[in-house]
């Protein structure tokens, strides 16, 4: 049920899920309710723009109440006094819009994979050493200056566990100046942490970076797999803003 008041007039009526707007057309005869008059639900005034779209529920209280003209004649009664006494009074448009000029241009930073990057041959049954290089190049849109966090994933570990009982790959990221940009972090890529995260703190040091595997080791299992498919490890870089 839903209160509804009009000045003296008020009544508990059955609104719930109608508008104010249907409300006010229901009672505007019965109670007088002047087209101009403010609704309020639940003593928060509603714009008559609005009343369509709001609904009413059980247990609200909706008023009606016509707008106070003391105000308007407060306000008239000073102008015409500053008006008679000469008075300067300063005044300008209540609303005013401002149009921001923005520089639109590219993704913050592009990551390619390198064209060559390294490999090695695996065998059954076998310890080996992998083979350093390059896996992909960061390179940051010219004004961007910000750190970032370069997210690598082992996509194919439910392949490389046929393959291997053991995967482990060193990665570092250096800038193109040949220097370590990850303050000194190494993070250890393997088939049970397939998810790594290196920051890159680009104070101090130049662009593009390299994500560089420079060490690791495997141990395969006994032959019989597919060299061109299981033994093949597969490595997403995705580059994303520090903090998000």
């Amino acid at each position: 049920m839903v209160e509804i008041r009009y000045g003296e007039n008020y009544e508990i009526a059955d609104l719930a899920g109608r508008s104010i707007a249907q409300a006010r057309e229901q009672y505007k005869q019965e109670f007088g309710i002047p087209d101009k008059a403010q609704a309020s639900l639940n003593d928060k005034g509603i714009k008559q723009k609005h009343e369509p779209n709001t609904a009413l529920g059980d247990n609200d209280s909706l008023t009606f109440a016509q707008k106070s003209r003391k105000g308007l004649f407060f306000i008239g009664t000073i102008l015409l006094a500053l008006a008679i006494t000469g008075g300067i009074f300063a005044y300008g448009a209540t609303t005013d819009i401002v149009g921001l000029t923005l520089t639109s241009t590219s993704d913050y930073a592009a990551v390619v994979a390198e064209v060559s990057p390294p490999t090695w041959t695996v065998w059954g049954k076998f310890k080996g050493k992998v083979t350093a290089g390059d896996l992909f190049e960061i390179t940051p849109e010219t004004n961007y200056t910000g750190d970032m966090v370069a997210l690598l994933t082992l996509t194919n570990a439910y392949d490389l566990v046929e393959a291997y009982r053991v995967l482990v790959f060193e990665i570092e990221i250096w800038d193109s100046a040949g220097t370590p940009a990850q303050v000194g972090t190494t993070e250890y890529l393997t088939m049970d942490k397939g998810v790594i995260e290196i920051e890159i703190d680009q104070t101090g040091f130049t662009a593009p970076y390299d994500v560089r595997l420079v060490n690791g080791f495997y141990i395969t299992h006994r032959g019989g797999w597919s060299p061109g498919t299981l033994a093949d490890p597969s490595i997403l870089c995705d580059v994303i803003q520090k903090g998000t």
